[in-house]
């Protein structure tokens, strides 16, 4: 058995402040112990062999994961704990090769990202930020101008129906909506638990009044709403994505809010990040658009930094942590001689 004093956990620059703190305020990091940690060396966008030999654990938020970043795999972290939810710049073959468990962390993102999509959501309908530009530009002549929409009577459906859509639809209960949802790997007891009926995309897109995005990116959902689903969605319609940019074809959701073919799009994430200066969308009253830091608050970064650390204290311990997105790590040799090292 490893003696606890000697297990490396790094924590990536991104997470560091600059001025002795950490750049998401208040992340549970008194967690962690009594385990030692320290900040990684800045790496750009992806993590280095250097970056990482030697730790074993990390916990991260912005960089990727490539084929070229781990050293050996007796050098490479146990685990690698990703603040958040999504994977897709992650290479996930990678990581089990190196005999490396990637978590993420749903149970403290769920709560957040669904209370901050339902925010979008309505200030999107009521067009929040439109009304503030009036106000402030003292425009009380034309306050009739552009009226907003309520959420009560409305079809509400999202693109998937994972832990963030379903409590994003526990929030909105109280409102007098029809819940629908695509999900090819839902069942029609799963959705029914929320109250939610399971359809295809073809009649999500052409009955929704709000279509909300919560899909992972993957192969399969890049572009999977298109210019032909954009353009079965009613001219009153909204679309919010709080998800992954490249879900959605941007060219045609411009196109359809310039032609005014759908009634606005609330947005915090888009094709190419950071996005244009020069992007249409920025120009337009009819979307709201957030620097994909929607749900960025107190309670994410607790949430986060809390399962983050406990799936590293799990590791640490010897035990497989809850949330490893490749579970088939856990049977490699390489994983498993190094989880030995700290069984007890």
């Amino acid at each position: 058995m490893g003696d606890i004093s000697n297990f490396k956990v790094g924590l990536s620059s991104d997470l560091d402040n600059g001025q002795g703190g950490f750049s998401w305020g208040e992340i549970n990091i008194d967690s962690l112990a009594p385990l030692n940690w320290n900040f990684l060396p800045s790496v750009g966008s992806t993590f280095t062999p250097e970056s990482l030999s030697g730790y074993d654990a990390v916990a991260f938020a912005g960089p990727g994961i490539t084929d070229d970043s781990f050293p050996e795999p007796e050098l490479s972290p146990l685990v690698l704990s990703r603040f958040g939810v999504g994977y897709d710049n992650i290479d996930l073959a990678a990581c089990t090769a190196a005999g490396t468990a990637l978590t993420i962390t749903p149970d403290g993102s769920k709560k957040p990202v669904a209370t901050a999509a339902l925010m979008l959501m309505l200030s999107t309908m009521h067009r929040l930020v439109a009304k503030d530009s009036l106000a402030r530009a003292n425009g009380w002549n034309r306050r009739l101008d552009g009226l907003g929409q309520g959420l009560n009577g409305k079809t509400v459906g999202t693109i998937g129906l994972g832990n963030i859509a379903s409590e994003f639809f526990r929030l909105i209960a109280p409102f007098d909506t029809n819940r629908i949802s695509f999900d090819p790997w839902k069942t029609d007891a799963e959705a029914l638990q929320h109250n939610v009926t399971l359809v295809d995309l073809p009649t999500l897109m052409a009955s929704a009044d709000v279509v909300v995005v919560m899909a992972a990116l993957t192969p399969e959902t890049r572009h999977l709403i298109g210019a032909k689903e954009i353009g079965a969605m009613k001219r009153s319609a909204i679309l919010i994505n709080i998800s992954r940019g490249p879900i959605v074809d941007e060219s045609a959701l411009i196109n359809a809010l310039t032609s005014h073919s759908i009634f606005g799009a609330g947005l915090d994430v888009f094709e190419t990040e950071p996005t244009s200066p020069g992007n249409p969308l920025l120009a337009m009253d009819n979307v709201i658009v957030t620097p994909h830091n929607i749900a960025w608050t107190d309670e994410l970064a607790f949430g986060m930094g809390t399962s983050a650390f406990k799936a590293i204290t799990e590791i640490s311990n010897g035990r497989i942590p809850d949330f490893v997105v490749n579970k088939d790590v856990v049977n490699t040799p390489q994983f498993k001689e190094k989880l030995a090292k700290w069984q007890r």
